[in-house]
């Protein structure tokens, strides 16, 4: 799916197939050494070697051309995980 500049996503644990060039998907969350709310995301295997990504509050990723920037991480310490995403470009 081709996303709008401005538009966000949520992104759980397991698939999600809106992202044009996905899918990316929720791996693994968790409070960093200082607290701060982190997350494992997968995505297309060019990513790296595994196809995963350590993500935080800030952080951007590429996938099907267009750019995203994690805008929270919300619950990290519960089944219901998840991250919004805005598209920046």
């Amino acid at each position: 799916m081709t996303h709008e500049v401005g538009a966000q996503e949520r992104i759980t644990y397991g698939r999600n197939d809106r992202f044009e060039g996905g899918p990316v998907g929720g791996g693994r969350f968790w409070l960093d050494e200082r607290g701060r709310p982190m997350a494992k995301i997968g995505g297309p295997a060019e990513w790296n070697r595994s196809g995963m990504l350590d993500v935080s509050v800030g952080d951007t990723f590429t996938v099907g051309g267009q750019t995203w920037k994690i805008t929270d991480i919300a619950d990290v310490e519960s089944d219901d995980a998840y991250l919004i995403v805005t598209r920046v470009s």
